[in-house]
């Protein structure tokens, strides 16, 4: 990706998988906070917590968003498919393994993959 503005400092990691356990909106809102707390990043907004499944016959599942001082995360479940969705956007550098880690302990993945959007130098 072109880089716009090569003097902020952005990582976006993209995290997927399939998870092994039971997602309810308590849940989504522990996973968050404590996820910030691992990366040290310091919460501003949230954690927001949502189901559409009221909304939705497309979708069911919990959804989360938390802002923090160094950008924000959410994530996105289908109760379903037992699929994830996790999105990372930092202005803070943060140890991607201890990411990856995190989220495939909390979860019980059985599966998982991330990318990481790159800039163009």
């Amino acid at each position: 990706m072109k880089n716009l503005k090569p003097e902020i400092f952005r990582k976006r990691i993209i995290v997927e998988g399939l998870y092994d356990i039971e997602v309810s909106e308590e849940f989504v809102k522990s996973f968050l906070i404590d996820l910030s707390r691992t990366l040290h990043m310091d919460i501003v907004v949230g954690p927001i917590v949502f189901s559409p499944d009221r909304y939705s016959k497309l979708h069911h599942g919990v959804g989360g968003y938390l802002a923090w001082v160094g950008s924000g995360v959410s994530i996105y479940t289908w109760r379903d498919h037992k699929f994830f969705t996790l999105d990372v956007y930092s202005c803070i550098d943060f140890d991607i393994d201890t990411l990856l880690s995190f989220v495939s302990s909390k979860l019980r993945c059985s599966e998982i993959v991330w990318c990481e959007v790159r800039y163009e130098d």
